[in-house]
This record gives C-alpha cells, sequence and structure tokens, in this order.
C-alpha cells in the first residue's frame, strides 16, 4: 500500500514489469559508449522503444514531452535514467520527431491563428531546424510519426464524408466540428492537419478572414492550390448557409404573426389583429424573395456539381484514349494480315503432323484400296437374308453304317414316309436347276434310295 499523499503505482506496463531484477536493469543508465557492451544497448532500446509507442496510443497521445514519459514509466518512484538515449535513437531511425521541426518542414504560416496551441515560437522551430540540434530538452514535444499519420488518415475519412465531391472546400471552424471524434483536443486536430498538408491532401488559406481547408477529390490525386472556383463555390455555399437560416427564422416568424392575428381578434383588438397580419404578410414576402434567392443559389451549386462530373468524365475519356492509343502503338493493319497468314500456315502444318502421327496412310502402304474395301463390305450388308443357305435338321436316327443301325420293320418305313411325303412338295424352291425350273423329285426315287 503506498504512503498518504504519494502518486499511486500505474498499471502493470508489460510482462516484464514485476521482475524487479529485469526492471532494475531496464531502468539503469546507458553504457557511456555503445561498443563497451552492445548487447546492453539493443536489448534497452528494443523494450523502450516500442514500449512508448505503445503507451501514447494506450493514452490516445500524439506527441508527448520527456518529462510526461517520466511520469508515465515511474515504478516504485524511480523513473527510468536512459530515456534520452531512446528518444534520440528513435529520432535518428525517423520513429519520433520534434515537434518543431515537424511543423517547420511545413508551409504553415496559418499555425499563427492557433494561438496558446504550440509553446515553441516560429523562430525556434527555425532555428531548431537550420541547427540540426539532438539535446533532449524536458520540455521539449516529440511527436510520433506513425500515430500522427494513422490519426490524420481517420480525419480525411472523416472529411471527405461529410463533404461533396464538387465542393471541396469547408470553413476550419465547421472541420474541427466534424473531426470531434477523431481528435480528442484542439492540438491534435492541428497535428494532423499539418500532417495531410505535408502528404498535400489538404490546403489551408484564408478568404476574407475566414480560415478555409481545400481537400484533394480523392485518395489517389493531391490537393492543388485555392483557386478562383474554390472561393466561389465556397462563398456560394457560405451564402446557401446563410439564406437557408432566414429562410427558418422568417417562416417562424410568419407563423408567429398569424397566431398573433387570432389571438387580438379573439380578445376583440381588431386593429392589433390587422397590424400582426400586414407584419405577416410583409414577413411571407421576405420568406418569398429569400427562397427564390435560395433556389437560385442552389441551381448554381448543382450546375457546377454536374460540370464537376462532366469534367470528370471527360479527363476518364482521355486518359483511356491515351492508354488505347499507347497500347495499338506498334500495330498496324500490313502486320495483323501478315500474322493471320502465319498463323495459317502453322494450323496446316500442325494438321498434317497430326495426321501422320495417327498412322492415316498405313493401309496405303500394303497395296490395299480403301474404297474397294468399303464398296465390298457395304455389299455384305445389303444382301437379302433368303440367300442364305438353308441346312437340313440334326437326324435323329442312326445313320446307316454305324453299329445300331439297323433296317425298319415296314410298318415302321410306312409310317415314316407317309410323314415325308406330306413334308415334301413337288417343287422345293431351294432346289433349281440352272436353267431355274424346279426339281421333279418322285417317293418312289426316295424310296429307292
Amino acid at each position: 500500500m503506498s504512503a498518504p499523499g504519494a502518486e499511486p503505482e500505474p498499471e502493470p506496463l508489460c510482462p516484464e514489469w514485476a521482475d524487479d531484477q529485469r526492471m532494475a536493469f531496464l531502468f539503469s543508465a546507458f553504457k557511456r559508449e555503445r561498443e563497451v557492451n552492445s548487447s546492453d544497448w539493443d536489448a534497452k532500446l528494443a523494450f523502450w522503444g516500442p514500449l512508448i509507442v505503445r503507451e501514447a496510443a494506450r493514452r490516445d497521445r500524439l506527441a508527448f514531452t520527456p518529462g510526461e514519459l517520466s511520469a508515465w514509466f515511474r515504478r516504485k518512484g524511480t523513473a527510468p535514467l536512459g530515456l534520452d538515449t531512446v528518444l534520440q535513437d528513435m529520432a535518428r531511425r525517423g520513429l519520433i520527431q520534434k515537434e518543431s521541426s515537424f511543423a517547420a518542414s511545413v508551409d504553415a504560416g496559418w499555425l499563427a491563428w492557433g494561438v496558446g496551441l504550440f509553446l515553441i515560437k516560429p523562430l525556434k522551430w527555425t532555428l531548431a531546424s537550420l541547427l540540426g540540434s539532438n539535446n533532449i530538452s524536458p520540455d521539449e514535444t516529440y511527436v510520433i510519426v506513425e500515430r500522427i499519420k494513422e490519426k490524420a488518415a481517420k480525419v480525411l475519412q472523416l472529411c471527405q464524408g461529410y463533404l461533396k465531391s464538387s465542393h471541396p472546400v469547408v470553413a476550419f471552424a465547421k472541420l474541427q466540428e466534424v473531426c470531434q471524434s477523431a481528435c480528442a483536443d484542439e492540438k491534435t486536430f492541428y497535428l494532423c492537419l499539418l500532417q495531410l498538408q505535408k502528404e498535400k491532401r489538404v490546403m489551408v488559406a484564408e478568404i476574407d478572414g475566414d480560415k478555409i481547408v481545400k481537400f484533394s477529390h480523392s485518395p489517389a490525386n493531391k490537393v492543388s492550390a485555392v483557386s478562383e472556383i474554390d472561393v466561389g463555390v465556397y462563398q456560394l455555399v457560405k451564402c446557401e448557409k446563410m439564406l437557408t437560416q432566414k429562410v427558418e427564422v422568417h417562416s417562424q416568424e410568419s407563423e408567429r404573426y398569424k397566431e398573433e392575428a387570432k389571438s387580438h381578434l379573439r380578445a376583440g383588438k381588431k386593429h392589433l389583429a390587422l397590424k400582426s397580419l400586414r407584419m405577416g404578410k410583409r414577413s411571407a414576402q421576405r420568406l418569398d424573395n429569400i427562397e427564390a434567392k435560395l433556389n437560385t443559389i442552389q441551381a448554381i451549386l448543382d450546375r457546377i456539381s454536374s460540370s464537376q462530373t462532366d469534367k470528370t468524365i471527360v479527363e476518364a475519356y482521355q486518359a483511356g484514349l491515351g492508354a488505347l492509343r499507347e497500347s495499338m502503338k506498334d500495330v498496324t493493319l500490313e502486320k495483323v494480315d501478315k500474322l493471320m497468314d502465319q498463323i495459317e500456315q502453322f494450323c496446316d502444318t500442325q494438321d498434317d503432323v497430326s495426321r501422320t502421327l495417327a498412322g492415316e496412310n498405313l493401309d496405303a502402304m500394303g497395296g490395299v484400296d480403301a474404297e474397294e474395301l468399303e464398296a465390298e463390305l457395304n455389299a455384305l450388308l445389303e444382301k437379302p437374308a433368303e440367300e442364305s443357305i438353308l441346312l437340313p435338321d440334326v437326324p435323329t436316327r442312326p445313320l446307316p453304317g454305324s453299329p445300331s443301325w439297323k433296317l425298319p420293320a415296314a410298318e415302321v418305313m410306312d409310317a415314316a414316309l407317309e410323314d415325308g411325303l406330306s413334308k415334301l412338295t413337288l417343287s422345293d424352291p431351294g432346289i433349281q436347276t440352272s436353267s431355274g425350273a424346279p426339281v421333279k423329285v418322285s417317293a418312289s426315287l426316295e424310296l429307292a434310295q
């Protein structure tokens, strides 16, 4: 338990935070020369550098001072002794940068409008940039470069979501309201704008005493300088907002006069009712005039928006034409014709090679005519079924000359002959002479045989 009045111990910032022996080494000062013990230097730098970045992100801070770091990392009443060396190493590697150098690297004269936001005067910024001093002062503010880039990207996303693509100019104060969810304080907002201006995503200028910010149309394009067109669009948008507010005021005023007239009329004060009606009519006339002007301004802004869209389309057409011309630069009709002829020639050669490999000409080597074989095969397929040879039935009785053959009895032979005669016709269509006449076969002859 801490003593009364003492600062509370911070929460553990890393797993090693509870190891007294390990933290005693990390909290100790660096050796005077790195060559004496390079592992000592490397271990401490590898520990403190990432820890500083993580702690700043946890606290949602883009910048810090060495004095603040001592408070962030205080442990058991002691502060790290080697943070100056760590900051110098981080600055050398570009991980952090002095706020003075960061601001001096951007043409940001508009920062003079943010009185009291930066403790360092512009003269000191310039001297620090020229002299390149590496001395660490407890009050010197350092910015974490990667953290600023991440926060600036969020600011850019919020602003481009709020702005119309055809009206990329917005008032500084309005932009600050839009970015309140991403920027915890005004200084964070200014640092993000500085980073976006360094990336050429925004341009800050002054018009008639008003601070304005111009954004690039898309993340892929860089912002251009504020032109007369931008000034005109900004003034039109500003006038539109002013007239919209007046329309609201006069509309409410007209309704209020009508209610007053009704109230006076119910109270029997006719002259006051007439006066309220007269004032209501005048307010309604002013409302009509303002609405007419507002409609005109909105029509102009719509035309500007359409013209910007047309301009974008024309630029896309030009880019596409240039790309097409570049891709077709070496292509001519003669080259295409010659190429197609070569392709056809190689296709024919490939077909010949394929036919040769498939053995298409092997039959010709045997001396056999393929067409003759084809005709003969067709003739066989077309031959009538009647011309097929009819074979007799297989006999069921023993053949003459076999051991089991015997002369049949007379009655058996008579029955067999009668059966044969009933099946035998005088003219068998299957047996013909050479002249085509049927052969006469007598039963007696068959019997004799």
